[in-house]
């Protein structure tokens, strides 16, 4: 017989989780999992079945059982029957979900460990930066994935997605349009879009309207290096955007843009893979709630709602045109 600090020695369970599974109180701390051998007010002994059964719960608890989860795994290691695969594939399952949020917390520390290297006054923007660039990169993966995308365009978009990053913090730093990133000229289209943005919340306009398709187009079309020219139509698309939606976008578009291209995408006939790469990857990056502050303070007040939405319709409906 053993005693029950032998118990704690051999199996490296505590002296409150041996009382714990052996108190038969289950209305109070007891778990009534165990009985010992010998077991009286202030005295226990346990055999050798008392020894392998701790012994299990040893084991069990390593894997990651609390002790009110070990009576059923017991249980279920005794069924002749997958019962206790069953209850191992669920405890994996637990394990790997909370792997993946240390992953990210982890993950979140080293952007964090970042900005303490920046100036006090940009630290804020410094974090921001890596968390905005990190989104960018889920999205552009999330995007390649399901379009199963070629590598080129692929790179196209992600370089697009971050010259959308440096345009959204350079307006937050007050710092004006930063250098281009590969010649789009994304950021001094910024101050037009958030313009558009503007006059669609204030014309109660609904996402999946002509000119909130017609901004992501234009968003995206900038995002995926398919207008070079794009910036210097800043100002063209907000004009664009404004009488569009006093009804005459087909003209407007045709102004606009002019020529065959133009109208092919006016009449939603052509759109280029890049681009619909691009919708996509703005979508599932206006769909991560935590941009939705810069965003906002970038493009205004109930811009992130609106332009996620839009960007969710946009995707939508270049997938059925491609089908």
């Amino acid at each position: 017989m053993w005693k029950r600090s032998d118990v704690e020695r051999l199996t490296g369970l505590t002296r409150h989780m041996i009382q714990d599974l052996c108190n038969p109180n289950t209305s109070g701390d007891g778990l009534g999992f165990w009985e010992p051998a010998i077991s009286k007010p202030g005295y226990s002994r346990f055999d050798e079945g008392d020894l392998l059964a701790f012994y299990l719960v040893r084991q069990l608890m390593k894997a990651g059982f609390t002790l009110k989860e070990i009576e059923s795994a017991v249980f279920d290691l005794m069924e002749d029957d997958d019962s206790f695969e069953r209850t191992l594939r669920r405890k994996a399952t637990v394990l790997h979900r909370r792997r993946a949020e240390l992953d990210s917390k982890l993950s979140a520390l080293e952007y964090l460990e970042v900005a303490a290297t920046a100036a006090t006054d940009d630290r804020l923007y410094a974090v921001m930066e890596v968390a905005l660039t990190q989104s960018a990169e889920r999205a552009v993966h999330v995007a390649t994935t399901e379009a199963q995308a070629a590598e080129a365009d692929e790179e196209l978009v992600r370089r697009g997605m971050r010259e959308l990053v440096a345009a959204v913090l350079s307006v937050l730093r007050g710092e004006g349009a930063p250098a281009e990133v590969g010649g789009r000229g994304i950021a001094p289209l910024a101050a037009g879009w958030a313009r558009a943005v503007a006059d669609l919340l204030a014309d109660d306009a609904a996402p999946a309207t002509a000119g909130a398709q017609r901004l992501i187009r234009e968003m995206a079309h900038a995002v995926a290096g398919e207008g070079a020219s794009a910036g210097g139509r800043a100002g063209s698309v907000h004009d664009a955007l404004a009488t569009e939606s006093a009804g005459s976008s087909r003209d407007v578009l045709a102004s606009e843009c002019g020529g065959n291209a133009c109208e092919a995408l006016a009449s939603g006939r052509a759109s280029s893979a890049r681009d619909a790469l691009a919708v996509c990857a703005l979508a599932a990056f206006l769909n991560e709630s935590e941009n939705g502050v810069p965003i906002e303070l970038v493009f205004g007040e109930g811009s992130f709602a609106f332009l996620a939405q839009a960007a969710v319709a946009r995707a939508n409906n270049m997938d059925k045109q491609l089908r």
